[in-house]
């Protein structure tokens, strides 16, 4: 099976989205495919290879040359793990996209870390329950324009609700909850919520390296540790949601309590439906005018 993610030129999990879909689709069809070819290109959003970081169980994963073959290609803004995705790329009328999506879903716990990874990830058994608090702020933390601008797809976080977010952290986490794990992208508020936290909590955190020079400063070892710990934790609290803990959560073997922050109050609701009305107009202006 031959995967072109040329067109997915945004983050790591994007480009998972677009190969759990072919696995499960091609599973389906129930062709006996063992063996996986890749092409991708690093970028400042994605600047790791899917080879690099994890293996598929069952599965020969390889980094191939681009091919002149036609093939499904997916982009960061059509691949949604939804059914309205299932329903754009399934050509085959006999596969019913609701046991598509189903099986789509199932195909990311078939996602396994490299060995050097999963050695890391296996020293967190010992500390048994702990939730997990994932404060993603690189591309997300913005100002008011940008917020009410940018297209209401895109998980985005003002200021104002991230300082909320902080001073509310001990009412979010339940108190039979001991242990934390902090999932963090930068430094500045990883210390911040670290400050504050280990007031109360043991932080059973992995020590981290950042490059504040880079879009994604964390290593890909670092962020694959964040993700698969992320999926094994009994409780799951993110600022603004998005594809990480989403896919943390399709990769998790547990039922678990997911609270995203920004949806969590009206005023923040109310933000969204703003966002998704000045969306809507300025589409039906372009449409007005092309």
């Amino acid at each position: 099976m031959y995967i072109d993610l040329s067109k997915m030129n945004s983050g790591f999990c994007d480009r998972l989205r677009q190969i759990t879909f072919c696995i499960a689709y091609n599973k389906i069809l129930k062709k006996k495919i063992r063996k996986i070819e890749i092409f991708e290109i690093k970028n400042k959003e994605c600047p790791y290879y899917f080879t690099e970081l994890l293996k598929i169980k069952n599965f020969i994963v390889t980094n191939v040359k681009r091919k002149k073959v036609k093939t499904l290609q997916m982009t960061p803004f059509n691949s949604s793990v939804s059914i309205d995705t299932c329903l754009k790329f399934n050509k085959n009328k006999n596969i019913n996209n609701f046991r598509l999506l189903h099986e789509w879903k199932k195909t990311y716990k078939l996602l396994i870390p490299k060995k050097k990874i999963l050695k890391k990830i296996k020293k967190f058994k010992k500390y048994g329950k702990y939730v997990c608090v994932h404060s993603r702020i690189t591309d997300k933390l913005v100002n008011n324009y940008t917020y009410f601008f940018e297209i209401p797809k895109k998980d985005l976080i003002l200021k104002s609700q991230l300082n909320e977010f902080i001073e509310n952290i001990f009412g979010l986490i339940p108190k039979k909850y001991k242990n934390i794990y902090l999932a963090t992208d930068e430094m500045h508020y990883r210390l911040k919520l670290t400050s504050i936290l280990k007031k109360e909590y043991n932080l059973i955190n992995n020590r981290i390296k950042f490059n504040s020079n880079k879009l994604r400063q964390t290593s890909g070892d670092d962020f694959i540790l964040d993700l698969f710990i992320m999926s094994e934790s009994d409780y799951l609290i993110s600022t603004t949601g998005g594809n990480v803990p989403d896919t943390a959560l399709m990769m998790s073997q547990k039922n678990k309590k997911y609270i995203k922050w920004i949806s969590t109050k009206q005023k923040y609701r109310i933000f969204f439906l703003i966002r998704t009305i000045l969306f809507n107009l300025r589409r039906s202006f372009k449409s007005l005018l092309f």
